[in-house]
Parts: structure tokens; sequence; C-alpha cells
């Protein structure tokens, strides 16, 4: 009969291997515990925001789905000059498509003559604005006319609708326009806006009142005075000193006789007589 010797020190070659495989099964069972922790762990931390994500596109899919209704609560004004109809269903209709609310107040910035528009949501189906009416200074030939307020923005067009008649007796600004025939950059018209803009409110302080401004290169600005369409070279700013000499020449002046005056001149005032 056969025999079986066992060396000493030495183990089976069979029970080496059952060992090993023991061993690895140990390691690949740590592994899946380890991995089974760290999935449990980032659950935890995810689920919050999953559920939250979920409520919120629920609430979106449910504010869209709805027809929104929209008020105004406005300053500086109503809305009656301009259509106020178009301009609800306009929102009415941006809110249903889901519109974000500062996509509402762009877009009623940009319908309106409207300095600042606040969107507020007063419950899932109606929205509320709040707005302050921007304030027109001057009138600009832009091909069309438009309006300027008083921070120099230009927008809107005048005079179309029969409730803005204040705005058509307001002084018309010409000869401001950034184009390659001008030779007006963007930021050198928007300067002008703001002289004319100083201007205006010089003669306003002085008890004057101009029809239009015209601004010419080299020259500076031209402006037809009311009454009596006298034509007054004034140049640039500053103004003060200026509009002084001119409100002083009018007081002694007979406005019939007199066609054009120049103030563009250091301390002096020249006045063209009308012929007879």
């Amino acid at each position: 009969m056969g025999r079986s010797t066992i060396i000493s020190g030495q183990k089976p070659v069979r029970r080496k291997r059952k060992h090993a495989e023991e061993n690895r099964k140990k390691v690949l069972l740590s592994a899946l515990r380890f991995a089974a922790v760290i999935l449990v762990i980032a659950g935890i931390i995810m689920l919050p925001g999953y559920i939250a994500t979920k409520i919120q596109s629920g609430f979106k899919s449910l504010v869209s789905s709805r027809v929104h209704r929209v008020e105004f609560l406005g300053e500086g004004g109503s809305l009656a000059e301009f259509d106020r109809e178009t301009l609800q269903a306009r929102l009415s209709e941006s809110a249903d498509a889901g519109k974000s609310l500062d996509e509402l107040a762009q877009i009623a910035g940009s319908l309106a003559p409207l300095s600042k528009v606040e969107v507020m949501r007063a419950s899932p189906d109606k929205i509320v604005i709040g707005f302050e009416r921007r304030a027109p200074a001057l009138r600009i030939d832009r091909g069309v006319i438009r309006l300027v307020d008083s921070a120099g923005f230009v927008y809107g067009s005048c005079c179309v609708l029969p409730t803005q008649d204040a705005e058509a007796q307001l002084p018309l600004l010409t000869g401001v326009l950034a184009t390659d025939q001008s030779g007006l950059s963007n930021k050198e018209e928007h300067e002008l806006i703001r002289e004319a803009l100083g201007l205006n409110e010089g003669l306003a302080g002085k008890g004057l009142k101009a029809a239009s401004f015209r601004y010419q290169n080299h020259r500076g600005f031209f402006a037809i005075m009311e009454p009596g369409d006298i034509e007054v070279s004034i140049g640039r700013a500053p103004f003060d000193d200026k509009l002084k000499r001119l409100a002083e020449v009018l007081e002694r002046v007979d406005r019939q006789k007199v066609s054009r005056i120049e103030l563009d001149y250091h301390g002096k005032a020249f006045i063209k007589e009308r012929k007879l």
C-alpha cells in the first residue's frame, strides 16, 4: 500500500490552495462592503438635492401650465401712454412659456418707456410688475423721432399717440448721431446728448425755452428760441456764462427784429437783425 509522508514545516498543496481561496473571498467581501458604504453615503448626500430638483421641476411644470394674470403697480404716471393690453398679453404669454422673472422684466423694459422694472410673483398664476416711468426731456431725430430721458437714454417713439401731446412740445435735437458721415463715435454721441440735456436745463433755469437744438461739427450747438424763432449760436459746454449773456440780450432786444444771436465768442454777443 502507498503512503503519504508529511515533511516537517510544510502543508499539503491542497490546503494551501484552500487557504488562498478563502483569503481572496475575504478581500472581495471587504471591497464589496466598502463599495456599499460609499454608495449609501453618496445616496444620503445626493438625495436632498435630487428631491429638491424634482420639486422645483414639478413647480415649474405647474407654473408653466397655468394661465398667468399680469398686474401693474407703477410710479411716475399711468400706463395710458402705450398699449397696456398689448403689454399685459405679451408678459402673460411669456410667463406661460416659463420665462424667468428677470426675463419678464427685460421684456417689459423693452416694450414700454420704463426706467425701472421689478417683477414679483404674487401667486403661482399672478405676476405683479412694479415700475417707474422714464421722464422724457428731449426729442431726437433718428430718422424717426424718438425720446431722450433725463439720463440720456434714447427710447420709444414720438409722437404717434394722442396722449403724447406734451412730449411733442419737447425740444427736438438733431445732428447727434454716430455714423461714418458724422464722424462721431458712440461715446461722443452720448456725451453730446448729455450736453444738450444740460443746455436745455440751463435755458429752463433762465426762464428760456428752445424749440430745437442742432449740433454742427466744429461749431457746437445752435438753438431756435421760442418765441420769435431766433437762431442762437451757443457752441460747446460750459454754458453758464453764455446763457447768462443770452438772457440779458433777450431782455433788451425786440425779438421781432432779431434773427440771430452769436454767443460762441468769449465774453461777447453778436446780434443780427432781420431784413425788412
